[in-house]
């Protein structure tokens, strides 16, 4: 199946503006992997989704999954639009919150404050940023 990096990132712009809800995965209430699978299914990437993981998503085996889908992470430095950002609050032992590279410079995630936004990515931001997985945008 052709995949289109295009889709996945006009379906997660869509979701701007939507409530966070833990383990959501509807327009109007997403969490930041409901987004992430959301938009991927979208372009056509496969992404499993578990709903079987807490309001800890360190614990739960977040970056592991991520690594399983997608492969070695790659270094924040080399993102491009359409990878999948994993980001690490300083208050959180371990990364615990995924997002969508629109942009080399903006992102869109869900976050419990604010819902699903997408906001240029500033030198705090980037310090949360721990690294890039990729999906495959070139399967056939």
């Amino acid at each position: 199946m052709k995949t289109d990096k295009a889709a996945a990132l006009e379906m997660a712009r869509s979701l701007i503006g939507a409530k966070w809800r833990h383990l959501g995965r509807k327009p109007w209430a997403i969490d930041c992997i409901g987004i992430v699978i959301v938009s991927l299914k979208a372009g056509g990437v496969f992404m499993q989704d578990r709903t079987d993981y807490g309001r800890e998503p360190w614990n739960d085996g977040l970056e592991h999954d991520l690594h399983l889908h997608f492969g070695d992470p790659l270094p924040i430095d080399e993102r491009q639009s359409g990878d999948i950002v994993l980001m690490k609050d300083e208050m959180q032992p371990a990364p615990g919150h995924v997002g969508i590279i629109t942009e080399i410079d903006s992102v869109i995630h869900s976050y419990s404050q604010t819902g699903v936004v997408e906001h240029g990515i500033d030198d705090e931001w980037l310090r949360r940023m721990v690294c890039v997985y990729r999906p495959d945008w070139s399967a056939d």
